[in-house]
């Protein structure tokens, strides 16, 4: 099983105040890698910093399973924690109501899935930040292998205790071992953003357009 990591409220709420789009470009700086491919929120303006804690899925095989429960493992849940659930982007929905109130009552920050969900109005209403691939009513035709190791979610890697910060637009991954390292970037970027966003109201001559994009891509 995955060594804990902590990851201070300060740092995550670092993270919550900016895009995704500037984590992204954040890991690019650094050859990393971890958006997730489809993955939305049901709530539009859900926002998302959490420790990541995850459940790894496959077909039903039939025979005698691994015997997790996953509202036993919900009850394993620190507070801001979120679950992930790798499941290859099966098809069927894995979750809804229900499960989502377990983890807002057990202080867990949300649910995030590469399968899809039920129950979509109701997860639109909850304080906890719900992410799926859509919506479905087809039952679950598949079961939990393991829990709290490396899984795959969205087409990006997923360990536990990494930093999984979601929006809007999507989830992206921050590996657990390198949240310093791409918070200096991210604060960084975060800040050229703004600098941009001014040069282009300004109408600033091209050249020092063209100079402040530069700047984004040199690693701080």
């Amino acid at each position: 099983m995955a060594q804990s990591i902590e990851i201070p409220q300060s740092v995550r709420d670092q993270y919550r105040k900016v895009q995704t789009g500037v984590v992204c470009d954040a890991l690019g700086r650094l050859g990393l890698s971890g958006f997730m491919d489809e993955v939305r929120p049901f709530r539009r303006n859900a926002k998302l910093s959490a420790r990541a804690r995850t459940v790894r899925f496959a077909p039903t095989r039939g025979t005698k399973g691994s015997g997790i429960n996953i509202y036993t493992f919900i009850r394993t849940l620190e507070p801001g924690d979120v679950l992930v659930f790798g499941t290859d982007r099966h098809d069927s929905w894995i979750y809804g109501e229900n499960m989502a109130h377990a983890v807002q009552y057990q202080g867990g920050a949300g649910i995030v899935t590469d399968s899809r969900a039920r129950d979509s109005a109701e997860l639109a209403e909850l304080d906890v930040a719900c992410f799926a691939r859509g919506t479905a009513t087809r039952p679950p035709g598949i079961e939990i292998l393991a829990v709290d190791i490396p899984i795959s979610c969205g087409g990006t890697q997923v360990n536990p205790y990494d930093l999984i910060v979601g929006d809007a637009d999507g989830i992206v991954v921050v590996p657990g071992d390198r949240i310093n390292d791409v918070l200096v970037q991210v604060e960084d970027i975060d800040n050229l953003e703004r600098e941009q966003e001014q040069a282009i109201h300004d109408q600033v001559p091209l050249p020092e357009l063209l100079a402040i994009l530069a700047r984004k891509k040199v690693r701080k």
